[in-house]
């Protein structure tokens, strides 16, 4: 069957979900991306990897080595037939809710505004090819793939092909997929936690909407 394509995200005020007496928030910042085989896809790749696609990323260093507020922040682009989202998940301290989405926004603008550095970009490269080498050295590796593929109308011979993109793409290449992708004001924002406890940290950064009580 042929599925209408997802509609674009639409940004607008955080939603706030409340859940009184929570001790964690959850937060889920949800950004454009674009399907396996967009020109596009392998720059956003290593721009999300940059941003907070693995354990390296610059995320992963503010939030959870620097600063404590989480144990595993983590971002990546999840791909259906109707269409491909960027989401940024993080589960935080209720007292830390407004920190923890600043310095999100921070690293999303840092990315979005400034190319990378040049060992950050070679970095991400060489974890992305590895990891794509990995996920064909088992069977069961393999048949993800290959069912993952399918999906997308395509075979595995493409993964040749995607190797290429991701090892040529330049510096400028991810600049501008950051700049286009994960630019902060292209976030759909929700978090799950005690209203009663963040609202006033979050409304000191952006507007908000609160969803009745969960």
């Amino acid at each position: 069957a042929e599925l209408p394509a997802t509609p674009p995200l639409e940004p607008g005020p955080l939603l706030l979900v409340d859940r009184p007496g929570s001790v964690q928030s959850s937060l889920r910042i949800a950004l454009p991306a674009v399907s396996r085989t967009d020109p596009d896809h392998a720059p956003l790749q290593l721009a999300n990897l940059i941003f907070g696609g693995y354990f390296s990323s610059r995320w992963v260093e503010n939030i959870r080595e620097d600063k404590g507020y989480t144990y595993g922040p983590h971002s990546g682009i999840e791909h259906s037939v109707a269409g491909s989202v960027l989401v940024a998940s993080a589960e935080v301290a209720t007292e830390v809710t407004g920190p923890a989405l600043l310095e999100t926004t921070y690293e999303l603008g840092r990315l979005a505004s400034l190319p990378p550095k040049p060992e950050e970009l070679e970095q991400a490269r060489q974890y992305a090819l590895g990891t794509l080498q990995l996920g064909m050295s088992t069977q069961a590796g393999l048949a993800a793939l290959t069912s993952a593929y399918a999906g997308n109308g395509l075979r595995l011979d493409f993964l040749a092909e995607y190797a290429a993109r991701l090892a040529k793409a330049s510096i400028d290449d991810v600049a501008r997929a950051g700049a286009r992708y994960l630019a902060p004001a292209r976030a759909a924002i929700v978090v799950l936690g005690d209203a009663e406890r963040v609202t006033q940290g979050l409304a000191a950064l952006t507007t908000v909407h609160t969803e009745p009580k969960q």
